[in-house]
């Protein structure tokens, strides 16, 4: 039977675990038995290790990648292993090898290395301390991130709005595509014209031709769209299909995970309004150029009813993404 889910899996490392004779050995099941896949869990004694192994002949670096304390993934000639010591917390190991084995599943044409990319995007959302799920706050910046993706990127160049997310892994925007980048803001409709940047660099333009703000005010009503409604129409989506794995790493870096679902069930979304803005040199904002030596990490709000003459049309952020629209950088 194929493990799927942390619960599972837990107790089968425990009944293999218990039910070894004392002394060493590894006791060792096969999971995904007909993807063509050789990958087990293992239980290691005397030590107590619990194991996922996935043995593969692809060409990977060797080297060893610590995702949390007692926790760690190796790959040693183009196989990988993800061992966690006996003074690990159990549960959290079995729900990172559940999202594996069910990463294991989406076609690839290098699954091991597919498989590693996955272990860093865990590290980078574990390093952010996401575990335990998105804070009402990251809930709605997440869900505004993927109605500009759905609404905005998809349309305008496809399967690229995926790998164009970059904001997850801590891009200083949330989307850029060629010379273009695209920060999202999204607030309660309670107070629609404020806007807080995070720091300096977001509202930035140094490096890119056009850069835009979109800002997003969102109510809730028993009618609205959950954030797990919102993320399974979007991983259907065929330009998504084609890089799913990119974008369930964006999702898992973004913390969320599908173990948490529950916890969404009860927030449901509408949008009330979206105001785009191109920002430039008369645009109100902070930038590293103009902060003194030794200064960083500043944030501050933006009042948003001051800058309507900035203000421009989904079109305009389209054609800019496509790269037709020209440069609005002075």
């Amino acid at each position: 039977m194929t493990l799927s889910t942390p619960e599972e899996l837990e107790r089968s490392f425990r009944t293999a675990e218990n039910g070894g004779a004392p002394g060493h050995g590894a006791f060792r099941r096969r999971l995904l038995p007909d993807t063509g896949l050789d990958v087990f869990t293992e239980v290691r004694l005397p030590s107590r290790e619990w194991a996922l192994l996935v043995q593969s002949d692809e060409s990977l670096e060797d080297r060893d990648l610590v995702l949390a304390t007692g926790l760690v993934c190796r790959t040693r000639n183009g196989s990988v292993e993800v061992v966690a010591s006996p003074d690990t917390d159990r549960f959290l190991f079995c729900t990172l090898l559940a999202d594996l084995v069910n990463q294991l599943r989406l076609p690839a044409s290098r699954p091991t290395a597919a498989l590693v990319r996955r272990l860093n995007a865990w590290r980078r959302m574990l390093g952010r301390g996401l575990l335990t799920g998105l804070s009402p706050e990251a809930r709605l910046g997440l869900y505004g991130e993927l109605l500009v993706l759905r609404e905005m990127m998809l349309p305008a160049i496809g399967q690229d709005a995926v790998r164009s997310w970059v904001g997850p892994d801590g891009a200083p925007q949330d989307f850029r595509h060629l010379s273009t980048a695209v920060e999202v803001k999204t607030v309660s409709r309670h107070d629609p014209n404020r806007c807080r940047i995070s720091n300096e660099r977001q509202l930035d333009t140094s490096d890119v031709s056009n850069l835009f703000l979109v800002h997003q005010a969102v109510g809730v009503s028993p009618d609205g769209t959950s954030l797990s409604e919102l993320v399974d129409e979007i991983r259907d989506q065929p330009p998504v299909q084609a890089e799913l794995s990119l974008f369930e790493n964006c999702l898992l870096e973004a913390g969320w995970l599908d173990a948490h679902r529950d916890q969404y069930a009860s927030d449901r979304y509408f949008l009330t309004r979206r105001q785009n803005f191109t920002v430039d040199a008369r645009f109100p904002r902070v930038t590293p150029s103009e902060l003194p030596a030794g200064v960083s990490g500043v944030s501050y709000f933006i009042d948003l009813s001051s800058c309507s003459s900035h203000k421009v049309g989904e079109r305009k952020i389209r054609e800019a993404v496509t790269g037709a629209g020209g440069t609005t950088k002075e």
